[in-house]
């Protein structure tokens, strides 16, 4: 009798050679979850599941460090499953829950929770973050020797800035024996609260308060030298500003531990979005000027900036149909960052797809120390993702796995669609429906 084997054989494909940034046309063959062969495939063997894949191309699968579960606590808005189900069908193999639910993931039983209840679910690979204070109040370091202990990935207070020095300085000192960032959500709330949209010219058009970029740079600058101070690691995550650029590249150039992200909101919006008073262009940091895009799309291309993270951040339907004013800041991206940035990064020449995979797959994984493979080539886990581009599609919540809809890319037309999703081998996405 013929051992079974778990065997799939993609066919015609073209696949991207990330050691020789190139790109070969042939097949892929995954046996018991293992790359097996990669080129042109003609001895297949038996139990072999062959897939026709021809015009589409193969990939390593997307890296999310910046996801909001909302589970525990805000089930209503998103839960650890859809949100699962929502990375796989954008294209993302590995997530990383932030700190913010409700409890606060400032206990090693919740760090665990988050990563067996993901273990269960067997889709996308969850990571989550700890709080770097009790209940992110900013006043009492949290256990972080358990939480670490517990699996998790880095230390955050994201929604919520350090403000106390003294407190953000003996947490980065006691975290380098375990050489784990700190990701920092740069706000002075001081410079920013009750606004609701970036200070400027459109904020004086529409008369709604604002939030200056200054917020944003100012404590960025004493974070990194605090950071500085002590040697210690940061990550400055979801930057929105050209002056918070400046800052960061000054503290890179002077040896400063730091790291940073952009989201692809920022990346592609401008502040006169908000024009329309549609609440699914209202985050934080809020969209900015055109000026400051055009800086973050420069500091993609010169390596400036490291990382792109979604920063998904469901919420329920009722919760944005307010006035502006009045709705909650945040957006979801796990299902719209590929082709977005697909459509208008890469096939528009602003940045090559190896550039690309490294702000969303190898990065990550280096920074963060998530095990993803960062190439497609014989041996590695069979974990990447396939997508077709040869045909424009519009963005619509239809086509959603998340539980949320507040999505700043509503009714744009891309390319780059997800078909295939396989993680560890197995197909998690297969022909766009979710296993």
């Amino acid at each position: 009798m013929k051992k079974s084997l778990n065997r799939l054989l993609f066919k015609n494909l073209h696949i991207i050679d990330i050691e020789n940034q190139s790109f070969i046309d042939g097949d892929i063959l995954i046996e018991d979850g293992k790359i097996n062969k990669l080129g042109k495939i003609k001895d297949i063997g038996d139990n072999t599941k062959i897939i026709d894949c021809k015009g589409m191309q193969a990939i390593p699968g997307l890296v999310d460090i910046h996801t909001h579960l909302r589970e525990p606590g805000e089930e209503y808005k998103e839960t650890i499953r859809t949100a699962s189900r929502s990375a796989v069908n954008g294209g993302f193999v590995a997530i990383s829950g932030m700190a913010n639910t409700t409890p606060t993931v400032d206990t090693i039983g919740t760090v665990k929770y988050i990563l067996e209840r993901g273990k269960e679910i067997n889709l996308a690979k969850i990571y989550t973050y700890g709080t770097v204070t009790k209940n992110r109040e900013g006043k009492e370091l949290s256990e972080i020797n358990d939480l670490v202990k517990g699996g998790i990935i880095g230390l955050s207070d994201d929604g919520n800035t350090i403000m106390d020095p003294t407190i953000l300085l003996r947490a980065l000192s006691y975290v380098k024996m375990f050489d784990i960032p700190i990701v920092l959500h740069e706000e002075d709330i001081n410079l920013s609260e009750n606004g609701v949209m970036h200070e400027g010219d459109m904020q004086t058009k529409l008369g709604m308060a604002g939030i200056p970029d200054l917020s944003e740079d100012t404590i960025t600058y004493r974070d990194l030298r605090i950071a500085e101070y002590v040697n210690g690691r940061v990550h400055i995550t979801h930057i929105s500003s050209k002056n918070t650029l400046e800052v960061i590249d000054i503290a890179k150039r002077r040896g400063v531990r730091v790291t940073c992200d952009v989201t692809p909101h920022h990346l592609l919006l401008n502040d006169t979005k908000i024009e329309c008073f549609d609440t699914n262009y209202k985050m934080k940091p809020p969209l900015r000027s055109e000026e400051d895009r055009l800086a973050l799309i420069e500091s993609i291309k010169t390596g400036l900036i490291d990382i792109i993270a979604t920063d998904h951040a469901p919420h329920a339907i009722y919760e944005k149909e307010v006035e502006f004013n009045y709705a909650p800041f945040g957006v979801t991206g796990l299902e719209t960052t590929f082709p977005v940035l697909y459509t208008n990064l890469v096939k528009n020449d602003k940045i090559t797809i190896f550039r690309f995979l490294e702000l969303l797959n190898s990065n990550p994984v280096k920074y963060f120390e998530i095990d993803i493979p960062i190439d497609i080539k014989e041996g590695n886990d069979a974990t990447f993702i396939i997508f077709s581009d040869d045909k424009e599609w519009k963005i619509d919540t239809d086509l959603f796995e998340s539980k949320s809809r507040n999505n700043a890319f509503l009714g744009e037309k891309v390319y780059g669609r997800i078909e295939y999703t396989i993680v560890n081998g197995d197909m998690k996405l297969e022909k766009r429906k979710i296993k």
